[in-house]
């Protein structure tokens, strides 16, 4: 594993584990705590017809929300086959396009179903110290989140799910 690798999982793992609880209690919802597997991410137009984004074979994923309050994310587009020794900036193209990463921080409000996570650290450095606000549903082990987002120039809403993990 490379050194930047290293320091980047210390500190997904000094955040997770090591600071104090961050949430009030109304600020949390104990149904969304824990580790959850990308399942599938839906895409919608305005008009409620279905669009296909993003790579054929779909994604693989985790997204963890802690009990004190941070949350760490990593969605890695599925299919790829290359491997870091010969890998072609075409390959690293689309991979980064595919691929989502970020931690930080994470707020529920129960009463909106909404959920804010905060950017401390984001695979696109544009996203670093931003806020992400998207609904939320739990129902068992299946968690929804979902919002608006641009995809080509084109206004979608998207809904993601995942199934948790025991």
């Amino acid at each position: 594993m490379r050194p930047q690798h290293v320091s980047a999982l210390v500190v997904v793992a000094i955040l997770a584990t090591g600071i104090p609880a961050a949430l009030p209690a109304q600020q949390r919802d104990p149904a969304v705590e824990g580790v959850w597997r990308f399942v599938e991410e839906v895409d919608h137009r305005p008009d409620g017809s279905l669009i296909k984004t993003g790579p054929a074979a779909g994604y693989n994923g985790l997204l963890i929300f802690t009990s004190n309050g941070y949350m760490s994310s990593t969605i890695m587009p599925m299919g790829r086959t290359w491997r870091r020794a010969s890998v072609t900036p075409a390959e690293l193209r689309d991979t980064f396009e595919g691929a989502s990463a970020h931690a930080g921080r994470y707020e529920c409000d129960t009463t909106k179903r909404t959920i804010r996570m905060e950017n401390i650290m984001s695979l696109d450095p544009a996203d670093e110290g931003k806020w992400d606000v998207v609904g939320y549903r739990v129902q068992r082990d299946t968690l929804e989140l979902s919002g608006p987002w641009t995809y080509n120039g084109e206004k979608l809403t998207f809904t993601i799910r995942l199934a948790r993990l025991k």
